[in-house]
């Protein structure tokens, strides 16, 4: 069977990838949906933000349970060589969508300044859940190349 194949540190990679996926896919499409700012959206992000940290808190410790993750595995060089790969690749991840955000905002300053236009009014719920996004993005390849490195072996 596949999941027998697996080391629980494999298993465990699995879980928090689909945990994460499973928030994302709950969490932005609601904020995305959200028109106005923070102060316009204070009781439904409230009741988004805790119940995301319900479901992160209830999920993750019925996957340590199911898993059985107090059997720890000892690390070798390999382990830590996934690890600095998958750091590194997250890494590049972060900087890249930070980047581009930057970017986005500058642009955004100058079609004010030079055309006296504005193609996007970033408000601050926008700038917030476009970071939250970033660092979303950033933690899920982190654990996919830990995931490939581990599945392919070396």
């Amino acid at each position: 069977m596949f999941l027998q194949d697996m080391s629980n540190r494999e298993k465990s990679l699995w879980s928090k990838v689909l945990l994460d996926v499973i928030i994302a896919l709950y969490f932005f499409p609601e904020v995305f949906a959200m028109d106005g700012g923070m102060a316009a959206n204070v009781d439904e992000i409230s009741f988004l933000i805790g119940s995301v940290i319900v479901i992160a808190i209830v999920g993750s410790i019925v996957i340590y349970w199911l898993l059985d993750a107090g059997k720890a595995e000892k690390k070798d060089e390999r382990d830590y060589q996934f690890e600095a790969r998958s750091y590194l690749v997250g890494y590049a991840v972060m900087l890249t969508a930070v980047s581009i955000f930057i970017g986005h905002i500058i642009l955004n300053e100058l079609t004010i300044r030079l055309f006296n236009f504005q193609y996007e009014d970033l408000t601050s719920l926008q700038i917030v859940i476009y970071l939250l996004l970033s660092l979303t993005l950033a933690e899920f390849f982190k654990d996919a190349t830990k995931l490939f490195y581990y599945r392919r072996g070396y």
